[in-house]
């Protein structure tokens, strides 16, 4: 009994890497997910080539071109770069709308296949459950959208000016308006910690509410559901019922994914970017081109990895479903029925 808890133990402290390993493995998936966002910044960024490459008549020095460009080069393209601001603006946000729709239907797709956990045509069912769970995750979305919207409400407008500013320390109407807020406290460093409560109490629900949406995506793919507001609410349960199982796998990846992207390729595109506004070189432009692809690749892999941490720990945390889960087990009714282990242990038993 001793080792057998042991082991599970283990399994669960591990939980994170298996997740990513799986995630790694299906190189097509993510990918994709790096094309398609590329695609989308290829738009923004072809105008602005094009404004560059018509220069090379005009004998600029290499130093005016990159960085923050010099005071010279913009008073005399001022017209053409305002265009382009215009340009990039309206086309900054459609494109943020359709990676968010892109991020919604990619969810549907990996968990489509983490469940199905079958070889072969691997985009074919990525896009099959992406298009399958597209309507009930853009609901979820919405929803998402709402929480954080009211939480915002409550944090940043009337009720934390009421009750937290006005009822427990006592600022009058007058002090919580304008440039001179909150001007009646003791002092500048008290002010600035109430804003650095609010900061992070408002930093932690939003973590919060995303692993919530995470949880409850995996549940509608699971269960089959087509209610987002109940499954919303059991994987709201779950979450109050096991918060150490259910979001510690989910913290490690998010602490592993600033760390590669704030300690490594962070402090790696600035050197890049340094070098490149020093001496202008190929060299350094691709490398600041590599370093934004293995942003991009690293932030999908742990889209997948995510997800499919979020499947494991719901199928061991459910448990009754409204329909039985097709991927729980192998093998015809009355015959062996070979349990699907996410630890891969070859286990089976008999149907009665």
């Amino acid at each position: 009994m001793n080792s057998t808890s042991s082991r599970s133990r283990m399994r669960k402290g591990r939980l994170f890497l298996l997740s990513l390993r799986v995630a790694f493995g299906w190189v097509p998936l993510w990918v994709s997910g790096v094309l398609a966002l590329s695609l989308a910044a290829l738009v923004v960024a072809l105008p602005w080539h094009g404004l560059f490459a018509g220069l090379d008549g005009h004998r600029w020095l290499a130093s005016e071109l990159v960085g923050t460009l010099s005071d010279t080069f913009r008073f005399d393209q001022r017209q053409a770069l305002a265009q382009l601001d215009r340009h990039t603006a309206n086309a900054a946000g459609v494109l943020v709308l359709l990676a968010w729709l892109l991020g919604v239907f990619m969810a549907g797709g990996w968990l489509q296949v983490i469940l199905e956990r079958s070889h072969g045509q691997v985009m074919r069912r990525f896009c099959m459950g992406g298009a399958r769970h597209f309507l009930r995750f853009l609901r979820l979305a919405l929803l998402i959208l709402l929480v954080l919207g009211g939480l915002r409400w409550l944090l940043y407008g009337g009720p934390f000016d009421h009750f937290v500013l006005q009822g427990v320390f006592g600022l009058p109407d007058s002090d919580l308006l304008g440039p001179q807020r909150m001007e009646s406290l003791h002092s500048e460093a008290t002010r600035d910690r109430i804003l650095w409560v609010r900061d992070g109490l408002m930093a932690g629900l939003f973590l919060l509410v995303m692993a919530w949406g995470v949880y409850t995506r995996a549940r509608l793919a699971i269960a089959g559901s087509r209610s987002v507001l109940l499954a919303g609410g059991l994987a709201a349960m779950a979450l109050l019922r096991h918060p150490v199982r259910t979001l510690s796998p989910l913290l490690a990846l998010l602490l592993l994914e600033m760390v590669v992207l704030m300690g490594v390729l962070g402090p790696l595109a600035r050197w890049a970017n340094g070098s490149l506004e020093a001496a202008p070189s190929r060299g350094a432009l691709v490398s600041l081109f590599l370093l934004g692809l293995a942003g991009l690749a690293w932030r999908e892999v742990q889209r997948g990895a995510r997800y499919h941490a979020a499947v494991v720990v719901s199928k061991a945390t459910i448990r009754s479903l409204h329909h039985s889960d097709p991927w729980q087990s192998i093998g015809a009714p009355g015959g062996p029925q070979y349990p699907v282990n996410e630890d891969d242990e070859d286990r089976f038993g008999v149907s009665v």
